[in-house]
């Protein structure tokens, strides 16, 4: 089976919350492919938005990203490429307070 890792610097100053949580949820799903997340001592599993909010990424912080499985270098390119492209432009209480 192909194993592929690389190490990112969490970008997005809000680091790793539950849209972009989300997202990389969705965009494991796509892959014949275990993803998961490392920060120190702490694993997350890309299918899971619960264990990728209590791995605890914030900006600066640099993580992990391990895929393994028959799509595991596309996946790995995929989530990367996601997460050094994703930017909020607004913190998520901007957004509540704009909805109000």
């Amino acid at each position: 089976m192909n194993t592929w890792s690389q190490t990112i610097t969490i970008q997005n100053r809000f680091g790793l919350h539950m849209r972009p949580s989300a997202e990389i949820s969705k965009l494991a799903s796509d892959f014949d492919a275990i993803i998961a997340f490392h920060k120190g001592d702490r694993v997350a599993h890309a299918h899971s938005v619960v264990e990728l909010l209590t791995l605890g990424a914030f900006h600066g912080d640099e993580i992990k990203v391990t895929s393994l499985g028959n799509d595991a270098k596309e996946a790995l390119a995929t989530v990367v490429r996601y997460l050094e492209d994703y930017s909020d432009d607004s913190s998520p209480k901007d957004i509540d307070s704009a909805a109000a």
